[in-house]
């Protein structure tokens, strides 16, 4: 009997079932959820996925080829550098954005200099967030209006951290000095800790205060905290 051989291509291309054009990747499931269908009612994507998880993403990604991938900010740190380690090998052309409204400043250099093009804002509307995710999608880089006073984008098309440039002009000192009045030491008392006098001490905070924008001892607090240098 004679053997019929199928000659004809193979294709390689994942099934329509198996393809989706957006992944929404939320420690919230009903968050990542949330966003997808708003994503589908406001932002014209068709398909998407909505996952709570690291692993899920990746294994999303990996097995759905997605135009674009939407991340939070609590996954982002759950692992920062492991995700975009990962992302970078698997990815191919799909595009990345995060909300990045909770990120430290340490963060979100980080995150700039990987391929992340769309860094997002939790405060806009549902339909703008959308829309900009659409933007990502396309292959435009978006920056929201939120995060202007911690990011700026530069003509080439990347993310430059405001605060990164400012805090590598601190010295080691500095950094000393900054950490004890952090913790609420009075300046007295850093003087006598660092065995410096403490007219230097006032020196070095408000070379400090100027380098990071606070007016304040609050604001110096508050920034230590947004930065994991001391606990709430």
């Amino acid at each position: 009997m004679q053997t019929i051989v199928d000659r004809r291509p193979v294709s390689h291309e994942l099934p329509q079932s198996q393809t989706t054009d957006a992944v929404i990747a939320d420690d919230s499931r009903v968050n990542a959820e949330s966003i997808a269908w708003c994503l589908k009612a406001y932002g014209g994507f068709r398909n998407v996925t909505a996952v709570s998880s690291s692993l899920e993403l990746l294994q999303t990604i990996r097995s759905q080829r997605p135009q674009v991938v939407l991340i939070g900010e609590r996954l982002i740190v759950a692992g920062l550098r492991d995700v975009f380690t990962d992302l970078a090998v698997r990815l191919g052309e799909t595009k990345i954005a995060v909300f990045a409204d909770s990120l430290t400043d340490r963060q979100l250099d980080l995150i700039a200099n990987n391929r992340v093009t769309g860094m997002l804002s939790r405060s806009d509307s549902v339909k703008k967030i959308s829309e900009q995710l659409s933007q990502v999608a396309a292959g435009t880089t978006v920056l929201s209006e939120h995060l202007n006073t911690r990011l700026q984008l530069s003509r080439d098309g990347s993310f430059r951290c405001m605060a990164s440039a400012q805090m590598q002009k601190l010295t080691d000192r500095q950094w000393d000095v900054l950490l004890n009045i952090a913790e609420g030491r009075r300046v007295s008392e850093v003087a006598d800790a660092l065995s410096i006098s403490q007219k230097a001490v006032e020196s070095h905070k408000y070379r400090i205060m100027r380098a990071i924008g606070a007016t304040d001892r609050v604001d110096l607090c508050r920034w230590a905290i947004r930065e994991g240098l001391i606990e709430a």
